[in-house]
């Protein structure tokens, strides 16, 4: 999560878009914590004391206000204007924290275990959230600050920890995952060794296991434990566990078939409103498939070119063919606002996907792509990639048994990979961008249909836009926008409607470039007819020819120039329009 965050469950911190801030003396550390366990209720002021002081000194009150003050100063120095403010806040007789509740790991963890607790969860669901709010445990809560408040809300929240690693524990061997209980409730065990609970839930996943001797040797250790430190035997709950093991009890054997511990997603985003035409595509992307190798088709083509929409419209008409579901993962591999996915990160939510518990994940990439291929292997699977940066960030993500069918969606061809199709999105047909137009914006005279596709170059985002573009001006005709989009110097910047821009999107395909491509890029926007070969690129950028096609195929890779023949290139018209506007 961006932004700021509030983190009690261990030593008490302020980490600010993953860097840590000094939150100050122990003093001042407890005054944020007992705003931020009451986060967004009013605390009073005599509460706030007690809670700080054991025994308030004189002058309790006015150092309570300086730190206070300090707190203000460094959460309001801390935030940028695109987060969520995290403020305290005086008001009639006390103080407030103003934080979101998933930002203060305490109020999340509880979160979690409440949305396990719903009746409609399956034990796999359960597992899930149970194990994520695991996760953010990084010790005993609190554990650097003084004072018996502190000290009771710690025993309090470590009881919490316990109760969901034991539910988390009971509904992991039930679905037949006893790896990871072992390896935590060994830790735990040993070090709370009259914990009768505790003890019950490692015995049973022993036995689970298949370690019955070991399960014994556990009810020995707890029952000379309790006999020593507090002179009395296990309780009928434990008692009981001991005879059933004995017995070989069934009920004791996890219920878990395959079908329950085989979690099924659906992650595909909804089918895209209005999709249009594309039928040649689409009868390749949803031709049968025999399942006797892994199918790896990669969707690339030019910004806006609509290829996210073809590959989940694909996607939702073959769903069915995959029965153990459908995993969508955006790769961020142009996006304005968020980074390029890490494949170490992508196959963290991959594996979260398929139902992983957040324990269970190894944590380098080379063990998490093994899990993946391991919990994939003998299932069949539609895995959507969109939006990848490159080679590099897909190769990991790649099942490596047969079943499964991946979409990759790119603005990059994708050629380094090995085994896959490809499928080269070019524009739309006129007949099917002048139907997209027509869905997105109504009747209108065809001639001027047919122009307002040519003048969007019949990129379907392009089309898209100019629709909203006369749907947000009702005195508009469509002569009048397609008169707007007739001057060339002008069409890029009547391309925009909200969030929604034609040059945004071709900028950040030109980001992507390395500084030589950019430069030919810009440079051969220049040239004067409509297509160029090698010798003419190699004039216009002061190169010789092989160092020009090398130059020319960075271009074509990237999806900002195309190849109509051999041996020679074009720009679409947009993407001109758009190299000439660059200035760097």
């Amino acid at each position: 999560m961006h932004g700021m965050l509030i983190r009690l469950l261990g030593p008490v911190e302020i980490i600010n878009d993953g860097r840590a801030l000094d939150a100050g003396p122990p003093q001042q550390r407890l005054v944020l914590t007992a705003l931020a366990a009451d986060a967004g209720r009013l605390i009073g002021t005599e509460t706030l004391i007690d809670r700080v002081w054991d025994q308030a000194p004189s002058g309790a009150r006015r150092t309570l206000q300086v730190h206070l003050s300090r707190l203000r100063r460094l959460l309001d120095t801390a935030q940028s204007n695109d987060q969520a403010p995290v403020r305290v806040v005086r008001r009639s007789g006390g103080y407030q924290l103003d934080v979101e509740p998933d930002q203060v790991d305490a109020h999340r963890f509880r979160r979690l275990v409440e949305q396990a607790h719903e009746r409609h969860r399956t034990d796999l669901e359960r597992m899930k959230l149970l194990a994520e709010a695991m996760d953010l445990w990084r010790g005993p809560p609190l554990s650097d600050l003084p004072g018996q408040w502190a000290a009771t809300v710690r025993q309090a929240w470590q009881q919490q920890y316990l109760d969901a690693v034991q539910e988390w524990a009971a509904t992991s061997v039930q679905a037949g995952e006893t790896g990871p209980v072992l390896a935590l409730l060994a830790g735990l065990a040993a070090e709370r060794v009259t914990d009768e609970p505790l003890a019950g839930a490692y015995i049973r996943a022993l036995y689970a296991a298949g370690r019955t001797s070991d399960a014994l040797d556990q009810y020995a250790v707890i029952r000379r434990h309790l006999a020593e430190r507090l002179g009395a035997d296990p309780g009928p709950e434990l008692q009981q566990l001991y005879r059933q093991i004995l017995a070989a009890d069934p009920a004791l054997t996890p219920a878990a078939t395959e079908a329950h511990t085989r979690w099924t997603p659906h992650e595909l985003p909804a089918p895209p409103p209005a999709f249009t035409g594309r039928d040649g595509e689409l009868a390749r992307l949803t031709s049968p498939s025999d399942g006797a190798d892994v199918l790896i088709t990669v969707i690339d083509g030019m910004a806006g070119a609509g290829k996210t929409a073809l590959a989940v419209e694909a996607a939702h008409r073959i769903a069915d063919r995959y029965p153990d579901g459908q995993l969508y993962l955006d790769l961020h591999g142009y996006s304005e606002d968020a980074d390029p996915v890490e494949s170490t990160e992508a196959l963290g939510n991959l594996l979260h996907g398929i139902g992983v518990p957040s324990a269970q994940i190894p944590d380098g990439l080379d063990g998490r792509a093994a899990l993946y291929r391991t919990r994939l292997a003998g299932r069949r699977m539609l895995i959507l990639l969109d939006n990848a940066a490159g080679e590099n960030q897909v190769a990991p993500l790649l099942p490596g048994a047969p079943g499964c069918l991946v979409l990759v969606t790119s603005r990059r061809q994708l050629a380094g990979l090995d085994n896959t199709r490809r499928l080269a999105l070019e524009t739309l047909t006129t007949a099917d961008a002048i139907a997209l137009f027509a869905r997105r914006a109504g009747g209108h005279p065809p001639e001027l249909v047919t122009e307002l596709a040519d003048l969007c170059g019949r990129l379907p985002l392009a089309i898209r836009i100019a629709a909203a573009r006369l749907r947000a001006h009702p005195t508009w005709t469509l002569a009048h926008l397609v008169e707007r989009l007739r001057d060339p110097r002008y069409r890029l910047a009547e391309l925009e409607a909200g969030q929604r821009s034609v040059a945004a999107a071709f900028d950040l395909s030109y980001q992507r470039l390395s500084l030589p491509a950019r430069h030919a890029y810009r440079a051969l926007a220049g040239h004067p007819g409509p297509e160029l070969d090698e010798h003419a690129a190699a004039e216009l950028l002061g190169a010789t020819p092989v160092a020009a096609t090398q130059v020319l195929h960075q271009l074509m890779d990237a999806n900002l120039l195309l190849e109509p023949a051999a041996g020679r290139y074009r720009f679409h018209d947009l993407a001109r329009a758009h190299a000439a506007s660059v200035t760097a």
